[in-house]
């Protein structure tokens, strides 16, 4: 965990009972490599309930003001899924698919890890694996990262 607003933000989200899973480079860090990255990536369920706990879990950032619950319900994103990005302090990309994959489909790669009091649910190596499947030169260098660990 490497700032302030990050902290916070997990810990809103735990304190809330927000449903979600870190993905993405922060998720990767997580596991070892350290890398740069300028967002914090959660897949989340289809749930409006959750989208409130979750909008309320940001409220600490202007930019998720405009956000609505209504907009985390399955039917909202019947014709296409739409991810909602939070632009402030912190940039959020709140996804409901990351590289085809939903909070569903990725439940049972869930790996629980504790940092400063903050439990944290993110993916194992073989879930994050699932999610670096395309041709971005940073997805690239962490599916490299992760296959190492794999298979030492």
């Amino acid at each position: 965990m490497n700032t302030p607003d990050l902290h916070s933000l997990l810990q809103a989200l735990q304190t809330n009972g927000v449903n979600y899973i870190l993905v993405g480079g922060q998720a990767v860090r997580l596991h070892g490599l350290n890398r740069a990255t300028e967002d914090v990536d959660l897949v989340v369920p289809f749930d409006a309930e959750n989208g409130a706990r979750l909008i309320r879990s940001l409220e600490f950032l202007e930019s998720s003001k405009e956000l609505q619950s209504w907009w985390f319900s399955k039917e909202a994103n019947a014709d296409e899924i739409q991810n909602i990005r939070v632009a402030d302090e912190l940039v959020i990309d709140i996804l409901f698919s990351a590289n085809g994959e939903t909070y569903e489909t990725l439940k049972p790669y869930i790996r629980k890890i504790e940092i400063d009091g903050v439990t944290i649910p993110t993916l194992d190596i073989d879930g994050l694996l699932k999610t670096k499947t395309s041709h971005r030169e940073k997805d690239a260098i962490d599916r490299l990262f992760l296959l190492k660990i794999k298979n030492p």
